[in-house]
């Protein structure tokens, strides 16, 4: 009998056995698919190439990336009106055919030629945006699926790029010129509207009102800002208390401008890089203020962040880095200019092969927590009221402001201390009414982020007390994330 119960036992043990592995395998490969969908849902990394040589071409290799972005002159490929010459193809037909099998190409065609424009002036606009339209045209044409997809015109946002911008209903019909011209060529080019400089969320909303809404396939957004050295983690706000442009996290400014006119379309971010140099900054808002760029330890740190935020937002599909080596006051590349690897290489490396390796916080969005240590909450008093409260952010505090009933009582301001406080004996609690009134407790971060929170207090007569309790709902307590805070809390935030 024994035996028997044995042998049973050994065969339901067996069998509880098998049932957990098989368990276990299942669970492993649901994680394993996971992993794998989050990874397919972060964007895809890319490189910008100037001058593809056997060093760029190794590199990309190694790598591993999948988009390639080059641009193209319409100047120098069609100098005079009529068809391209043949031979103005080669030198891409001989880079597409170095490149990695899979590999998808961006062409960024700019450049006006003089027999357009009747200009010197290279980055003049198209006088006829249909002539612009038959050159992206014959290239798609001649191309095929070789290119994936063509951004139109570059950073037509900058005069730098475009004469005379910002000219957004010039730019929207070169759009709406551009793109059945493309699709009737070739229906699987994507469309991108040309990268914004910084995220110009601000010009995107002129798009949209100059009727550009439906000519293009994506959105493409530019960070390498002149001079860029906050981590994409840091951000600051402007009016209305939106990310300004060149915020890293601003395409989500980006994102929501195209969310309010119809527009779930995706974003591709087809320049971001940091320099890496100690010159100082000779160019943008912060010329001979500041150093022109980073560390090549930061770079790396900053690209990891980068990727890790976008990661966050499926939205952004593509992210090509500018570019893959230094090239003369170009210091933002993986390769130095000899060819040697910076740390960012082996940075972007690791994240082609293995995802994003990232848990933290990308960027600080909740308020400062708020502690009010007196007055509690429906306290009652008579005479001066004793007020002590701070405030706690990781990114520093900035800001306390005091109310009563809405009006400003005092602030407290600090140089960013990651806990600020303050304490007052309110000799004016005993010149307002007699009855309930609320404190209300403001606290701003370095990022501008608002977080908010009240007490009632009652205002009683000298020598005597109340009972009486507020309407429910009246007493409020708890800060939130700056996204709640109240209209009023946005308008007296002031500068930082």
């Amino acid at each position: 009998m024994a035996d028997h119960v044995n042998m049973l036992f050994d065969r339901c043990a067996g069998r509880a056995l098998r049932m957990g592995v098989l368990l276990l395998s299942v669970l492993l490969l649901a994680a394993i698919g996971g992993a794998r969908a989050a990874r397919a849902q972060a964007a895809e990394a890319g490189l910008n190439i100037a001058s593809p040589g056997p060093t760029q071409i190794a590199a990309i290799k190694t790598l591993g990336t999948h988009w390639v972005r080059m641009f193209v002159s319409w100047r120098a490929m069609q100098p005079a009106p009529g068809a391209i010459a043949p031979s103005a193809f080669g030198s891409y037909e001989q880079t597409f055919a170095q490149l990695p099998p899979g590999s998808k190409v961006i062409l960024d065609v700019m450049g006006s030629p003089e027999w357009e424009t009747g200009s010197a002036d290279e980055y003049a606009p198209p006088k006829n945006p249909d002539d612009y339209a038959a050159f992206v045209g014959a290239l798609a044409q001649h191309f095929g699926t070789k290119v994936s997809a063509y951004e139109i015109w570059n950073e037509e946002d900058a005069p730098i790029w475009w004469t005379g911008a910002p000219d957004p209903a010039a730019y929207a019909q070169l759009l709406q010129a551009t793109y059945p011209v493309v699709k009737a060529a070739d229906p699987s080019a994507t469309v991108v509207l040309g990268g914004l400089t910084g995220n110009d969320y601000e010009f995107l909303e002129d798009l949209y009102k100059d009727g550009a809404k439906g000519s293009f396939d994506v959105v493409a957004v530019h960070t390498d800002t002149a001079c860029n050295k906050l981590s994409p983690y840091e951000f600051l706000r402007g009016p209305e208390n939106r990310l300004i442009p060149d915020s890293f996290l601003a395409y989500r400014e980006v994102h929501d401008v195209m969310l309010a006119n119809g527009d779930d379309k995706p974003i591709w971010m087809t320049e971001l890089s940091w320099r890496t140099t100690s010159e100082e900054c000779d160019e943008g808002a912060w010329a001979g203020q500041t150093a022109e760029g980073v560390t090549e330890e930061q770079q790396a740190t900053y690209l990891r962040q980068a990727y890790h935020c976008m990661a966050e937002d499926p939205y952004v599909q593509v992210a090509l880095w500018f570019g893959l080596q230094d090239e003369g006051v170009v210091t933002s590349g993986l390769l130095r200019a000899d060819g040697s690897r910076k740390p960012s290489f082996a940075a972007m490396r690791s994240y082609v092969h293995e995802g994003d390796q990232l848990s933290e916080p990308c960027g600080q969005f909740s308020g400062p927590k708020i502690t009010v240590a007196s007055p509690a909450n429906h306290t009652s008093y008579s005479g001066p009221l004793p007020i002590n409260v701070s405030a706690t952010s990781p990114v520093g505090v900035f800001r306390i402001r005091l109310e009563c009933d809405g009006k400003l009582i005092r602030n407290y301001d600090g140089n960013y201390p990651t806990t600020l406080s303050g304490a007052i004996d309110w000799q004016g609690a005993k010149h307002i009414p007699y009855g309930w009134h609320t404190l209300t407790f403001l606290a701003y971060d370095k990022e501008r982020n608002v977080s908010e929170t009240s007490v009632l207090v009652y205002h009683a007569r000298p020598g005597s007390k109340t009972s009486v309790r507020p309407s429910a709902g009246g007493g409020r307590k708890g800060g939130h994330g700056h996204k709640h805070a109240s209209k009023r809390a946005k308008k007296h935030h002031g500068k930082h």
